[in-house]
């Protein structure tokens, strides 16, 4: 993918997750500087749509992220290093060797406005249903018994997909020109929408890091709505993995 392509991409997404609506071209080009004028802008999306990253509700309406947009947003984000990742070192690492798995799920929850989960050999520890709903715009009851049903079976789902978590966490990530390369943190998934072994409904998504902790195998997750701070839930996990490393 063509540089200027990533970054209408990436803006794209971005302001969807920031606002909730429909981007059009006419945005993009008000707020960014692309070196192009809207009709190419225009173009540009509608090339993205084709290719499955974004999609158009409406024929007279603006683009949304796909899941295949997502998660390209988010494996970018997760493909960065953070300068504040060590801002949360020390905070983590108290939890981390105090081994307070329900705290260390009740901070992923507060941190990222998601279900924040732990699991260490055979128990999985949950927090923060509520905050899952705070940007979902959910109509249909359906839905919303989905993701109740998601919580209730997590702990089973848990048992048999961490041998899936950690053969996607070692993906090789792409680096910041968008090819393949060298991985930032290799004990990071990304799962969007219905691809996720941890969840069935189309509006959830999880990033679960696979971490050591001595002979101790702990998986640390958060499940939540795709419209999520990608950038800020890298920074945590990209932390988490300084503490296990340290």
């Amino acid at each position: 993918m063509e540089p200027r392509t990533i970054d209408i991409l990436e803006a794209a997404v971005r302001e969807f997750i920031a606002t909730g609506e429909p981007i059009s071209s006419s945005l993009l080009f008000e707020r960014y500087d692309f070196g192009i004028r809207p009709a190419m802008i225009r173009h540009e999306l509608c090339e993205l749509t084709d290719e499955g990253y974004l999609e158009q509700p409406y024929h007279s309406s603006g683009r949304v992220p796909a899941d295949k947009g997502y998660e390209f947003y988010a494996e970018r984000a997760l493909g960065h290093r953070s300068v504040y990742a060590d801002r949360l070192e020390r905070e983590l690492s108290a939890i981390f060797r105090a081994q307070s798995w329900p705290g260390l799920a009740a901070w992923i929850s507060g941190a990222l406005h998601g279900l924040g989960v732990v699991y260490e050999e055979g128990a999985v520890h949950k927090e923060g249903l509520e905050r899952i709903f705070d940007r979902l715009e959910l109509q249909d009851r359906a839905e919303i018994r989905q993701i109740i049903r998601d919580y209730e079976s997590l702990d089973e789902r848990f048992e048999k997909t961490v041998a899936r978590i950690a053969e996607e966490s070692a993906r090789t990530r792409e680096n910041e020109s968008g090819e393949p390369g060298e991985r930032v943190d290799d004990s990071i998934g990304v799962f969007i929408g219905r691809d996720s072994p941890l969840t069935r409904s189309g509006q959830l998504m999880a990033i679960a890091g696979d971490y050591r902790n001595g002979d101790e195998r702990v998986v640390i997750c958060l499940v939540g709505p795709k419209r999520l701070d990608y950038e800020r839930a890298a920074t945590i996990f990209q932390a988490l993995q300084k503490v296990v490393n340290n």
